[in-house]
């Protein structure tokens, strides 16, 4: 008898493990696969990307709550502010079970961009030979990423970098034209006629600065804009 109800508790455990391994597998069944929410969230950002030609899109989906114990769904819907910052949050829903859900994504847009070849100190007057090409996070420096190098040659560069280091166009200024002591070809025009004359540049300025300049004949100190030619012009 003993034998007996010792193999009838034997069954009796292995039966209800055998259920609680079911029970397990069930309301695992139950839960939404996360793995599916980044994959609905990535099907739904890599397309606005398309727009940037010769530039490629990536898409970082942050960590989702481990304890979340969403409802299957069938249909999930992604909602997503426009693709043009580094960080943006995705709204991740869906209608039948009813849930919601938001996730923090990180967005990398990487573009054949100019940058340092070598270490560059401030004030560096940039040449072909210091600058070269390579991938860039056009979202991590959304501030000027520059792609083409007639922009950047000629340039001085207000900070300094490491090699690799992306140029920005805020980091640049352009060369000074127009020198504080300099005599410069001042071009007077209105709507009927031109005129020239001498003046002193009374500050230094570059090409589009406004600085203040001495007419030779008549001693009038003016205000005129450097042009490119290294005169200054006032237009009438």
């Amino acid at each position: 008898m003993a034998l007996k109800n010792r193999l009838s508790g034997i069954a009796f455990a292995g039966a209800a493990a055998l259920l609680i391994a079911r029970a397990g597998v069930s309301s695992a069944e139950e839960i939404q696969d996360q793995a599916a929410i980044r994959a609905a969230i990535e099907a739904t950002i890599t397309p606005h990307f398309a727009a940037n030609h010769g530039a490629s899109g990536e898409v970082d989906v942050g960590a989702i709550d481990s304890r979340l114990r969403l409802a299957p769904c069938g249909n999930i819907k992604v909602d997503v502010p426009p693709a043009n910052a580094a960080m943006i949050t995705a709204k991740v829903s869906c209608d039948t079970p009813s849930w919601t859900i938001y996730v923090p994504v990180r967005l990398h847009l990487w573009v054949d961009a100019i940058v340092a070849s070598t270490n560059l100190p401030p004030n560096t007057i940039l040449t072909g030979g210091q600058l070269t090409r390579g991938k860039v996070d056009a979202f991590a420096n959304n501030a000027g990423v520059v792609t083409d190098t007639h922009e950047v040659t000629g340039k001085i560069l207000r900070v300094g970098l490491v090699a690799g280091s992306p140029i920005l166009s805020p980091q640049l200024d352009l060369p000074i034209a127009v020198h504080r002591g300099q005599k410069v070809m001042l071009t007077l025009t209105d709507s009927e006629m031109t005129i020239k004359a001498t003046a002193l540049a009374l500050e230094d300025g570059r090409v589009g600065d406004s600085i203040s300049v001495q007419n030779a004949e008549s001693q009038k100190t003016l205000r005129a804009t450097v042009a490119r030619d290294g005169g200054v012009e006032i237009n009438f």
